[in-house]
């Protein structure tokens, strides 16, 4: 049985639990191991007020919790534009395969975090499947795997970048000197 140290910081619990929405609750329930006991107390609480403590719900909404958690896993951010170039987005294609059959295309890609759309952090490379493309900037991306970083291709993504800033420095220059 689980002994109550201090009865008002279990009201306070119930209040900012009561407070909560469902999924919020059965959250929180996911991860008992990183509650107190009086925070524990107040859960299960108020999970009995919304009928929720039943191991039917708990396993549905572990069930749901891990397939939110794949998505957000596959989610590997925008192809090419961001808003004000802030984020994370893929660069490179390496390895690409293509099935003339079905029309799917694989290839290795890494994710790389971007600041006024210039790759700063390479954050993970990607084996990718694209299962449409639907416009030039639109596309459905699948992980397929998350691979070790692949440095050749962060370097080329460097590279490529750091010769653009330099093209335009060049451009600008040229500009200015010349009108």
């Amino acid at each position: 049985m689980i002994e109550v140290t201090n009865p008002m910081e279990v009201q306070d619990f119930a209040r900012h639990y009561a407070a909560l929405t469902d999924e919020e609750l059965l959250r929180l329930a996911l991860t008992p191991d990183q509650l107190t006991d009086d925070a524990m107390l107040a859960l299960n609480a108020e999970l009995g007020i919304r009928r929720l403590a039943t191991p039917e719900h708990l396993a549905n909404f572990r069930e749901q919790e891990t397939e939110r958690k794949r998505e957000i896993a596959r989610n590997t951010g925008e192809f090419f534009l961001r808003p004000y170039g802030i984020g994370r987005v893929r660069f490179g294609k390496a390895e690409r395969k293509t099935d003339s059959e079905s029309g799917l295309e694989e290839f290795t890609t890494t994710l790389f975090v971007v600041l006024f759309w210039l790759p700063l952090i390479p954050s993970g490379t990607y084996r990718v499947r694209l299962l449409s493309t639907r416009g030039f900037l639109r596309r459905d991306i699948r992980v397929i795997d998350r691979l070790p970083l692949n440095w050749a291709q962060v370097w080329r993504v460097w590279a490529t970048a750091a010769g653009c800033i330099a093209l335009l420095i060049a451009a600008l220059y040229l500009l200015v000197r010349f009108t």
